[in-house]
């Protein structure tokens, strides 16, 4: 007894020694709220590290602080070793500061990424390369005043001519139909999609917004808000709640926050895919799929130990019990995982689950267009241009694509020696 009783006592300080004494790697989460940093931070300690003996720091990132921070942290190769990104992931990744992932462990990535919706797969995806991982999932999702629709003698309308058609009826009665704020670039970013158009060509150096279908979806667009009567400034969800709006757009925070704010509305309203645009007989209702995006840090001293962190952290059980605490302590607030699996497990009404599950896969994934954040801006003048100043829209997104080509061109001459770089780096064996 007392021998046995000596073991167990080496046996946990032993235990206690490769925790204590273990690899410790640091994170950073994007967009994280304090309270879901906890969140994860408990989980990490009560599960991943007693596992591995990888002590990890979880550290939130808050969105206005990301840019400056993470530049800043590459520019000194100070970082922590899994960062969190938005659309820019790639351009960090092919000016050195993220490791191409699908090369380092290929198979492993492989795998993971068939758990994933490849709608949110786009922004960190250059030719064969794969720098990141998406954590979360968000897009665009409709809400409808059913109570409404009733009296106008409708069911939810399942295309935007449906929409239109119904609009003059709508303001008759002072009511309307709405989409977002009428420069709200992914709103419009939804429609070229739906068009069969998009921002960027596939090889993320010239702009898609001059093909006849994201020319068509642009007048589209325009024409909403210039012959349809959307209004131009959405003030939240208070004039849907009021019964001003037939129609409202957001995140897919959407439904917990209407639930929470407007229980009188119970049974009077629901949740459904956005208005869609039949192309050839199928009805494409895409969205403007987002998420949370995690690398490896070029600068990273411990790879391997973050890869087995991101597997577990992007693994079903974590992300479903992650999910669900937020869901749980967050008055109406959400967090939905990337992961499809478990995305069908967070705690939410099926009904709602569904079209949220059925919206996500509708997605175009957002190509990576270099320096994107600058190509961005180059839709909005195009939308304030033609909604606001009256210029022709066929001109306004034209103008806007041959801009974007411009800027392309010069940047496509300064990331040669970025790419040339990066592929003599991935030919040889990474260093540990």
């Amino acid at each position: 007894m007392r021998k046995a009783l000596i073991f167990l006592c080496f046996a946990f300080a032993l235990g206690a020694s490769v925790t204590a004494t273990g690899t410790k790697i640091e994170i950073w989460l994007l967009g994280w709220t304090n309270e879901m940093g906890r969140i994860a931070q408990e989980l990490v300690d009560e599960r991943f590290t007693p596992e591995t003996g990888i002590i990890v720091d979880v550290k939130p990132l808050a969105y206005a602080d990301a840019g400056n921070k993470v530049l800043l942290a590459l520019a000194s190769r100070d970082t922590p070793d899994i960062i969190s990104c938005g659309t820019d992931v790639a351009d960090l990744a092919l000016r050195g500061g993220l490791i191409d992932l699908a090369a380092f462990k290929p198979d492993e990535y492989a795998e993971l990424e068939q758990k994933l919706f490849s709608s949110v797969m786009g922004p960190f995806t250059f030719e064969a390369r794969r720098f990141a991982l998406p954590s979360d999932v968000s897009c665009l999702v409709a809400a409808y005043r059913t109570d409404i629709l009733a009296d106008l003698g409708m069911e939810i309308p399942q295309t935007w001519e449906e929409v239109t058609s119904a609009q003059p009826k709508a303001l008759a009665r002072g009511k309307t139909f709405a989409f977002m704020r009428f420069d709200e670039m992914w709103a419009f970013y939804c429609m070229i999609t739906q068009y069969g158009g998009n921002f960027f060509s596939s090889d993320g150096f010239s702009s898609a917004l001059d093909r006849p279908e994201s020319v068509e979806a642009f007048k589209a667009y325009v024409e909403l808000f210039t012959k349809h009567g959307f209004p131009k400034e959405v003030v939240g969800v208070t004039p849907f709640i009021e019964g001003e709006q037939i129609l409202y757009v957001d995140g897919l925070w959407l439904y917990p926050t209407i639930e929470t704010v407007a229980p009188q509305l119970k049974g009077k309203w629901q949740v459904s895919l956005l208005p869609g645009v039949e192309r050839g007989g199928k009805l494409y209702n895409g969205s403007s799929p987002g998420s949370v995006l995690l690398g490896i840090s070029t600068y990273s001293k411990h790879k391997e130990e973050a890869w087995e962190f991101l597997k577990w952290f992007l693994g079903t059980d974590v992300l479903t019990e992650v999910a669900n605490q937020v869901l749980a302590k967050g008055s109406g607030y959400m967090w939905l995982p990337a992961n499809k699996v478990a995305m069908q497990n967070v705690n939410l009404p099926e009904d709602v689950k569904k079209v949220y599950f059925d919206q996500i896969e509708a997605c175009i994934p957002i190509p990576y267009g270099v320096n994107a954040g600058v190509q961005f801006r180059y839709v909005v003048f195009a939308i304030q241009n033609a909604v606001l100043q009256g210029v022709d829209p066929e001109k306004a997104i034209l103008d806007a694509a041959k801009a974007m080509n411009d800027d392309m061109a010069r940047r496509k001459v300064e990331y040669k020696r970025f790419l040339d770089e990066f592929d003599r780096q991935n030919a040889k064996p990474l260093k540990q």
